[in-house]
């Protein structure tokens, strides 16, 4: 890890770095239909391709339709649960996935996986539950509450984010911001 005097920061890096973190996941990407593309994500995230491939396969996407997250995160862990190495984070990317196809906007920021658990540690934020039935429970910070600890901490945040209340959208915006955060010894 790398550590810089304030001398050795300069503004424009630490701007460019800002700006390109905070555009939206969705707006760098082009649509299309088909399920690898929907779930490219997930695949992204998960060491047992050949797994994961086979549930997805198996996902009628008009099953989902006219649904809500919960309802999407319930179905999706059902089919996943018995499923060797397909865990949590699997579950939770295959229905954001859906999620976003259908057009859903989540209204948290679920701390799911290591990225968005180390981001709010740094902003010191301690996350809250949800209890969406007996066997999911998922950790999640509040939009406002992400905004609320960038304003009192050393960390800028940009018009865009500022903004954005699409909860998918932040907790892909923390999970990048806290990768490329500098370290800035005194």
């Amino acid at each position: 890890m790398a550590f810089y005097t304030i001398e050795d920061l300069k503004l424009d890096k630490i701007e460019t770095i800002i700006t390109f973190y905070s555009i939206p996941y969705t707006q760098n990407m082009d649509c299309n239909s088909s399920n690898d593309y929907i779930f490219q994500e997930a695949v992204d995230h998960c060491r047992h391709k050949t797994k994961l491939q086979n549930v997805l396969q198996d996902i009628k996407m008009e099953h989902y339709e006219n649904k809500n997250f919960e309802e999407i995160i319930c179905m999706i862990y059902d089919i996943c649960k018995n499923i060797n190495q397909i865990g949590h984070l699997m579950v939770y990317d295959i229905s954001l996935a859906l999620c976003r196809h259908f057009g859903i906007i989540i209204d948290n920021v679920y701390i799911i996986g290591s990225g968005p658990k180390k981001a709010i540690k740094l902003l010191n934020i301690t996350s809250n539950l949800h209890k969406i039935n007996k066997n999911i429970t998922l950790h999640y910070v509040t939009i406002d509450e992400l905004i609320d600890a960038f304003d009192t901490s050393i960390y800028e945040l940009n018009e865009p984010m500022r903004n954005n209340r699409n909860g998918d959208e932040w907790e892909t915006f923390i999970c990048n911001w806290q990768k490329k955060t500098i370290n800035v010894s005194f």
